[in-house]
């Protein structure tokens, strides 16, 4: 908790308010230790928030850099903790946490839940989160495959 106080206080801060946006990636404990400040979430609920691996969640803050609420109102559906709003939508992120909670807990589970999609699976996952490339990257990542082969 001290650690993620001294992070948010001295670097965070003053990077939001020199009006930059941050993007703050972490294992899971260290962002809950974020999140419980940011969004005053009590120690003895914060172990229950769990969090999907590499999806962006987007906050809007206030001139206090309290996050504002969602637009519409609710905390995020995927975990009932957070004002912030998931790239991707919260059914996606709720999906991704079922299957992790599955691969973890579910004992009659007998192959990695996340190598059991496709390349085209993902590809569409990926765009749907990122947006598709513009023309010329596209054509660019093209080229440089043609290169290797």
């Amino acid at each position: 908790m001290e650690r993620s106080k001294v992070y948010w206080e001295n670097t965070v801060i003053p990077s939001l308010r020199a009006g930059k946006t941050v993007l703050i990636v972490g294992h899971e404990n260290n962002l809950r230790s974020l999140l419980m400040r940011f969004e005053g979430i009590p120690k003895e609920d914060i172990i229950n928030l769990s969090l999907p691996r590499a999806v962006p969640l987007a906050y809007r803050l206030d001139e206090n850099l309290k996050p504002i609420p969602r637009p519409d109102g609710k905390l995020d559906e995927a975990t009932g903790f957070l004002r912030g709003e998931w790239l991707g939508g919260d059914e996606a992120v709720s999906e991704i946490l079922d299957r992790d909670h599955k691969q973890v807990y579910d004992v009659s589970i007998k192959e990695n839940l996340e190598t059991n999609t496709t390349a085209d699976q993902w590809r569409k996952w990926m765009s749907f989160v990122m947006g598709k490339p513009a023309p010329e990257m596209s054509a660019k990542a093209l080229n440089g495959f043609f290169r290797k082969m």
